[in-house]
């Protein structure tokens, strides 16, 4: 009798200890925290489409000014870039469309299921697509330094050829952290039933 006592005063002590399971945050301070969390999704979609539009227009204007009118290496390099970017354009235009219906006014659980369709949706783009264009672009890119090096100085050949190379394997470094931190996220929202 004595020992189921104490063993019952134990786990008294150890109910005692715990501390009160309090929320940490109340439902109003969540949806305020998901409309902020849409805001920065939304203005993230208009700089990808703000920065990807200025580069269509830079290729367009060098398409224009090089006259690049007859069918060669330096055309095609051109179209496949430009194509590759408007292609990503409208998907993250269609991306940000998806992204607008989601209501963060929603049940935890259909706020949820909605997130976590939006960012399945999203990893087929970034685990199919994205390399697709990604390769393609970078393809067209070297398309173009035959035509760099007959055109241009040695010095600004180098130039174009150590920062363009430069710039996708940076590039090609932060898109991977993005994709990792949606697949996380993915991951989270499989948690949530």
């Amino acid at each position: 009798m004595c020992t189921k006592m104490t063993d019952f005063n134990n786990i008294q002590e150890i109910w005692n200890l715990q501390k009160d399971a309090k929320p940490e945050k109340n439902a109003s301070e969540l949806i305020a925290q998901a409309e902020k969390h849409s805001k920065t999704i939304k203005q993230n979609h208009m700089w990808t489409i703000g920065i990807i539009s200025f580069t269509v227009l830079i290729l367009i204007y060098y398409f224009v000014w090089t006259k690049s009118y007859q069918f060669n290496s330096l055309t095609f390099g051109l179209l496949l870039m430009i194509i590759m970017l408007v292609f990503r354009i409208i998907l993250e235009i269609n991306s940000g469309i998806k992204f607008k219906r989601i209501k963060p006014d929603l049940s935890l659980i259909d706020y949820s299921k909605k997130v976590k369709h939006f960012y399945e949706w999203r990893k087929k783009i970034h685990l199919i697509l994205t390399p697709i264009i990604y390769i393609s672009y970078f393809i067209g890119f070297t398309m173009l330094l035959p035509a760099f090096k007959a055109n241009f100085s040695t010095g600004f050949y180098m130039y174009c050829l150590i920062s363009g190379y430069g710039f996708f394997f940076v590039f090609g470094y932060f898109l991977i952290k993005q994709i990792r931190k949606e697949l996380k996220l993915i991951e989270f929202l499989n948690g949530i039933k």
